[in-house]
């Protein structure tokens, strides 16, 4: 006695649907996430009661914990128009905004965030890119790491701070960060 078609069909699906469902889920049930990398991780931890954070897709205040899958980001502080050449600093000359970020690794493997992960936006829209140089020597003249030349180790947190050049009229500047699950917006 053979199945019918439709029977064999509808058990693929299924098969298939669980499986989509499961990568994706993290941590995976049964202990599977020891076995089976996903986007988010292994194990993750999630956010205690006194750091509420937002959903993955959505905006969230400065110093709220923003989640993307395994990792957090805090925006600490944010310092408009600074010149990073005066006062005896080495930095390049220009007008810079430093985002004092802290990077929080939930995840059982170590992430390294990239420049690119990092955008900074105005009002009218215009996108602003990490400046590498002047990230490197606000990091240094402040003793923090480059989170782009480390790693952050799983369970670890690092405090970076990071410099964009912006135009002196932008206004309402919005962080926004790509990392794990896709793009979160901080205001300010």
């Amino acid at each position: 006695m053979r199945a019918p078609l439709w029977v064999i069909v509808l058990l693929i699906l299924a098969i298939i649907g669980i499986g989509v469902y499961g990568y994706f889920t993290t941590p995976l049930p049964f202990g599977l996430s020891a076995v089976i990398p996903t986007p988010g991780g292994g194990n993750t931890g999630t956010p205690s009661a006194t750091t509420p954070g937002a959903p993955a897709g959505i905006r969230t205040a400065a110093g709220q914990p923003l989640v993307l899958g395994a990792t957090n980001v805090v925006v600490q502080a944010v310092q408009r128009n600074q010149d990073l050449a005066s006062s005896g600093r080495s930095g390049p000359a220009g007008s810079f905004t430093v985002v004092d970020v802290e990077v929080q690794n939930g995840g059982s493997q170590p992430l390294t965030p990239e420049m690119k992960d990092f955008r900074l936006v105005d009002d009218r829209g215009r996108v602003y890119a990490v400046d590498p140089e002047a990230t490197r020597s606000v990091n240094a003249s402040n003793r923090r790491r480059v989170i782009f030349e480390a790693t952050v180790p799983p369970a670890g947190r690092v405090d970076t701070l990071l410099a964009f050049e912006t135009a002196a009229d932008a206004n309402a500047l919005t962080l926004r960060v790509s990392l794990g699950y896709g793009e979160v917006e901080l205001p300010r």
